[in-house]
């Protein structure tokens, strides 16, 4: 197994957010909420499994949701919500907020 590290990023305003792992919730936040000053809601991390795997974001607050196929070993995942859709793009894992 390995941890992979979700970002939080802009748009959320006092969400609920649903992170699954191959269907299989992995963790669940209410009160999401994006710090302007940071750009960041919240850090999180997740297991992994050894080999890929499909991570999925519903921000069921607004009825958004997303889904990323991952390979090899991601670092991180990033996730905002821009113009009323959820974003998901592989970060490098040097991503860091204080």
């Amino acid at each position: 197994m390995q941890e992979l590290l979700i970002i939080l990023q802009d748009g959320f305003n006092g969400d609920e957010v649903a992170i699954t792992v191959n269907g299989k919730e992995a963790r669940y936040d209410r009160d999401v909420t994006t710090r302007q000053l940071l750009g960041m809601a919240e850090e999180v991390s997740v297991e992994l499994p050894a080999k890929g795997a499909t991570v999925g974001v519903e921000v069921t607050s607004r009825n958004l949701s997303a889904e990323k196929k991952l390979h090899g070993r991601p670092r991180s995942l990033l996730v905002s919500i821009e113009d009323g859709e959820l974003v998901l793009s592989e970060g490098t894992g040097r991503e860091a907020f204080l």
